[in-house]
């Protein structure tokens, strides 16, 4: 132990230990402060969303639930609200309207706030609070149908309520987006008083539940197996709605960037190992000839990594904690939400970055090293490079395992994997190929440019090597790019500025013109009117839906339920025709809809509509841009067959915070007419995309800044030879200039080959990325075949100089007798 401690003191004062103590507290801090960050946006996009919500989690049901679900969740400490939603008829004098009611206990909301106002139309706000028993708050639109001001009486069923507040927004509202009537709020004191609940009356309950993270997966984990069919577990960051399907976007994202980080992390050991084992060649050699045995290597070796990994782990996480508290603090002026705080248990990510680091690069490196024989080691030609390429893939191993564990997933890591491997056997042959060629051109070098050239091929294999981390770095590098460029951009431009953020339901045929009067004179961005019959698609091909699913097996979402059917003689914004006729005497399908329940042209599909069947052929797909916020269908029928049954109207709009009080005031003319605004479910999507874009370029600077690091790691794993070989070009007569020139050109033609190559590389991981990950459509990315070999001669020119100064400064003879 003694012994060990005091060569690794005399490592330390030579400074050949240093170099992997940096290489580890790189790695540890690099994933820490990433992944503290990436965790502390993650919950902050949840409580976000949560806020929409009104809560962390919440149950939906059909039926009263059970008591004992109540009870769960007081065992667990988890606070609780109810809401009982339905529609109801209400009254003011002689006027009435049908308001969609929320009864909400005096808990409610968990999470967010009520936006209240005591003016018509006004902006709002914020109540923590709901009404107390007596009272209930309408919306602005409601009373202006009731005709009624605060202070005045309505009735909702035997009971009697004062309006005290005018309701601007629900906190709970945006979950059933779809409830489109006026809106009201009561007590769930005053509830049983109304007598509006009946047998047969359609209402929904909701529990909702906050608190701690891990009793709110124990209550998920309790409450799952007993849920039935008319029952829901929702989060706020659900698959398959708007702001569920942008947070795991984000988080896709974030995930990449702290994949990104373990890889290069994983080079910097990788790199810093090689040269901690090649230093102690000597070392070795003269303890094995005084009799040391590789067991006695062994442990020394084992308490020394031991120290390093203690030192390097400690130091790693302060750094990466304060690195993510400074990136956090640089973003909070940004963001319209304070981040959380970071958590402790998050720290585990870099702890097992180092631990696997050091376990899969330097280990299978020591033991190599330990074994060699002493007459071998202490030849000056002897290497150690023998099964390097099976101690790497070893290495690389463990670090795809690291990945899987970080995203808990083996999609991500998978691609990363595939394109570094691809990338690897591109640069052996492509490299093998241009070194060699290099070096035909050169024979009797005398020029600068001819002995640069001829050095990639004189150091093949490291050159190789050197050649993969140099294309290794700037290839996620340009991933990072291109995701921040090109992604980030697809998803603000599905949700552009002006994305309609009203619906217009139950409009008349009789009552459109009057309605786009009203709208044109507000300078209302309007779509087209669609008009909308209800009806059933109930067979397949002559077979019923019935025979083709039976009862219990899982229906494709064209058969489940009623459909909105429409016709229209040309294709609506955000349609696109892939195939077929669309103004033929048939049906059009939307793709996605086509592909699961596995029809094509040609296929016959069945519909009742109003108890009369249709049966029809279809005759043409269109892909459909549901982010577009257009109306937009399953079906669309020719008009022929539509035409004869009563149809609603409906329209999408874009108001503006300005327009919003006048837009209203004009529509309470129209009391049939119903009013969906998501402008809230927009505006929290683009939250969390501005935010996201801002934390990309922060994330952005962070990995580039560790793979700069990475870069000068792999520069100095080389530059003995290049100093070996510059100081005997000086001893032999060769200028500075010449010495110079001679690495300008090798380390331009690293950078261009690197540039070249990982600009298809990233094109290729892009490109599987944007399909199965982000989920969207395919793209070119001509900037980054131009800032490839641009970033790769200038970065890589710019540090090879700079790392190797010392053979231009230094006089050749003081650098012989150095190596």
């Amino acid at each position: 132990m003694s012994f060990a401690l005091r060569l690794m003191l005399r490592d330390i004062r030579s400074g050949d230990i240093l170099t992997l103590v940096m290489a580890l507290i790189i790695s540890v801090s690099t994933v820490t402060s990433i992944g503290l960050f990436i965790d502390r946006l993650q919950l902050s996009f949840e409580q976000e969303s949560a806020n929409l919500l009104a809560a962390d989690r919440l149950i939906r049901s059909d039926g009263v639930m059970p008591v004992e679900w109540q009870k769960k969740a007081q065992n667990l400490s988890l606070k609780q609200a109810e809401r009982t939603s339905f529609t109801t008829m209400m009254f003011a004098g002689d006027t009435l309207q049908l308001t969609q009611m929320s009864a909400v206990t005096d808990s409610y909301p968990l999470k967010g706030a009520y936006l209240v106002d005591d003016t018509l139309f006004g902006t709002g706000k914020n109540s923590t609070e709901p009404p107390k028993p007596g009272q209930v708050w309408l919306s602005s639109r409601l009373a202006s149908l009731l005709n009624i001001a605060i202070g005045d009486q309505v009735e909702v069923g035997e009971a009697r309520f004062v309006v005290t507040k005018y309701l601007v927004r629900d906190p709970g509202s945006s979950a059933s987006s779809f409830s489109i009537s006026p809106r009201a709020v009561m007590n769930i004191a005053d509830l049983a008083a109304t007598q509006v609940i009946i047998p047969g009356s359609r209402v929904r309950y909701s529990l909702l539940l906050a608190g701690d993270r891990a009793a709110l997966n124990d209550y998920e984990d309790w409450i799952t197996p007993q849920l039935n069919d008319g029952q829901r577990w929702q989060t706020p960051t659900q698959k398959g709605n708007r702001i569920g399907d942008t947070i795991g976007k984000a988080e896709s994202f974030l995930l990449l960037a702290g994949t990104l980080a373990v890889v290069m992390s994983g080079v910097a050991m990788a790199l810093a190992s090689a040269r901690f084992v090649k230093r102690h060649l000597m070392q070795v050699a003269i303890l094995k000839t005084l009799g040391a045995t590789p067991r006695l290597l062994m442990g020394i070796f084992f308490v020394q990594l031991f120290i390093l990994f203690i030192v390097g782990a400690l130091v790693g996480l302060a750094a990466g904690w304060g690195i993510q508290g400074i990136i956090s603090s640089l973003l909070s002026g940004l963001m319209s939400t304070t981040l959380p705080e970071p958590s402790i248990s998050r720290l585990w990510l870099g702890l097992a970055t180092g631990f696997v680091s050091m376990l899969a690069f330097c280990l299978p490196l020591m033991l190599r090293l330990i074994n060699i024989s002493p007459l071998s080691v202490l030849q000056p030609s002897a290497k150690i490079e023998q099964n390097t390429l099976l101690i790497y893939c070893v290495g690389f191993a463990g670090m795809y395992g690291l990945m899987c564990l970080y995203t808990q997933g083996f999609l991500l890591p998978s691609i990363m994997t595939l394109a570094i491997a691809g990338i690897g056997i591109v640069v052996a042959g492509l490299g093998w190929l241009a070194f060699r060629l290099g070096r035909s051109l050169t024979s009797g070098a005398t020029s600068g440019w001819q002995i640069g050239l001829a050095s990639l091929y004189r150091r093949l294999i490291p050159n190789l090597f050197q050649l993969l981390i140099f294309t290794l770095i700037i290839m996620l590098g340009l991933i990072l790019v291109g995701v921040k460029s090109s992604l980030v951009a697809d998803w603000q431009q599905q949700l552009p500025d002006d994305a309609p953020n009203h619906y217009l339901f139950n409009v008349q045929v009789d009552q459109i013109d009057q309605i786009d009067k009203e709208t044109d004179q507000l300078g209302v961005i309007r779509s087209d009117w669609y008009p909308m019959v209800r009806g059933r698609v109930i067979s397949e091909n002559g077979k019923s839906i019935q025979e083709l699913y039976p009862e219990g097996t899982d229906e494709p979402d064209l058969y489940e339920r009623e459909l909105n059917l429409t016709w229209a003689s040309t294709l609506g914004k955000g349609n696109t025709l892939t195939s077929g006729d669309f103004t033929a005497d048939g049906l059009s399908i939307e793709q996605r809809v086509a592909e699961e329940a596995n029809l094509s042209i040609g296929d016959k599909l069945t519909i009742n509509i109003g108890g009369n069947i249709v049966t029809l052929p279809i005759t043409s797909v269109r892909t459909v841009d549901w982010g577009s916020m257009q109306p937009n269908f399953f079906l669309i029928l020719p008009k022929e067959a539509l035409q004869d049954y009563p149809a609603n109207f409906v329209s999408s709009l874009f108001i503006a915070d300005d327009n919003a009080q006048p837009f209203y005031k004009a529509m309470s003319q129209f009391p049939t007419v119903s009013i969906l605004n998501v402008g809230d479910i927009l505006k929290q999507i683009q939250t969390i995309i501005g935010q996201l874009s801002q934390a990309i370029q922060l994330v952005l600077l962070c990995i580039l800044s560790a793979g700069a690091l990475v870069l000068l790691a792999s520069v100095r794993s080389t530059l003995e030879e290049r100093l070996e070989e510059g100081a005997l070009l000086r001893v032999l007569g060769a200028r500075k200039t010449l010495v110079q020139q001679a690495l300008f050109v090798e380390f331009g033609a690293l950078g261009l080959f690197s540039g070249l190559i990982a600009a298809a590389g990233a094109e290729a991981c892009l490109y599987g990325l944007q399909v199965f990950v982000f989920k969207s459509p395919a793209s070119w990315h001509p900037l980054l075949w131009g800032l490839g070999p641009l970033i790769g001669i200038c970065v890589i020119c710019a540090i090879g100089i700079f790392a190797s100064r010392t053979v231009l400064k230094v006089p050749p003879m003081l650098l012989l007798r150095d190596l």
